[in-house]
C-alpha cells in the first residue's frame, strides 16, 4: 500500500520558520559610530595662502625693527651689541650717539720742557691713539705735574678746543692718531714728573 505524505502549499511556511537575519558585515555597519563610518568624507583645513606668510614675516620684521630703533642709544653703548644697532639704522636711516670709551685712548709720546726765552714756561708736546673700533669724540686731556716725592703739585683737565688746532674734525677715527701742544706756566716748585689721563667729554 502507498504511503501519503503531508501535503505541502507552495508559498506557505511552517509555524517553525524564521526569517534569515542579516549579514555580520550588515550589522557592524549600522553599529558603527558616524564620525568612525565616515571618516574619509571629513574634508582638511586649507593651507595658509602664502601671502599671509609674507604678511607675517613683514609685521615681524618691522616689529624687530620698531624695538631696534626704541632701544638704539642702549645697544650702542655696548660693544657686543653697537654693531646689531649700525645695521638697523642702516636700514631705518636713524643716527647713533658717539662710541665713549676713555680706556681707548693711549698715548704714544710725551714730552714738558722749559722754554729757555720764557721763564717759568712749559711747552707740552704729546701724540695719542684713539685704539676704539668707532670714532669718537674729541677727550678731554688730563695733565698731572708732581714733584720728587710723588706729590702732585697741579692738576688740570684740557677741553679739545685748548689742545688742538682750529678748523678739527669733530671727531676722531678709530685707529687714528693726534698730536696736540700746549704752553703752560711752571709751577712755584719745580715739577719732575708728569701724567697723562683721558677723560670723557661731556656730552653735547
Amino acid at each position: 500500500m502507498a504511503r501519503r505524505f503531508p501535503s505541502c502549499h507552495a508559498g506557505r511556511l511552517g509555524s517553525n520558520y524564521r526569517p534569515p537575519q542579516e549579514s555580520t558585515m550588515s550589522q557592524t555597519t549600522q553599529d558603527t559610530p558616524s564620525f568612525i563610518a565616515n571618516h574619509d568624507e571629513v574634508t582638511t583645513a586649507p593651507e595658509a595662502s602664502p601671502a599671509i606668510w609674507l604678511a607675517c614675516g613683514v609685521l615681524l620684521v618691522s616689529l624687530v625693527l620698531l624695538v631696534l630703533l626704541a632701544g638704539r642709544s642702549t645697544l650702542a653703548a655696548s660693544a657686543s651689541t653697537r654693531p646689531l644697532a649700525e645695521k638697523a639704522c642702516a636700514v631705518l636711516g636713524c643716527s647713533l650717539p658717539l662710541w665713549r670709551d676713555a680706556n681707548a685712548f693711549r698715548m704714544l709720546e710725551h714730552d714738558i720742557r722749559s722754554l729757555p726765552d720764557t721763564p717759568g714756561a712749559l711747552r707740552v708736546v704729546a701724540g695719542f691713539r684713539n685704539e676704539a673700533p668707532w670714532p669718537q669724540a674729541w677727550p678731554q686731556l688730563v695733565l698731572t705735574l708732581s714733584d720728587n716725592n710723588g706729590q702732585p703739585l697741579a692738576q688740570r683737565a684740557f677741553t679739545p678746543a685748548e689742545y688742538l688746532p682750529q678748523g678739527h674734525p669733530e671727531v676722531i677715527g678709530a685707529g687714528q692718531t693726534a698730536s696736540l701742544q700746549l704752553l703752560l706756566r711752571e709751577p712755584a716748585r719745580e715739577a719732575v714728573a708728569f701724567q697723562f689721563g683721558f677723560i670723557a667729554s661731556p656730552i653735547q
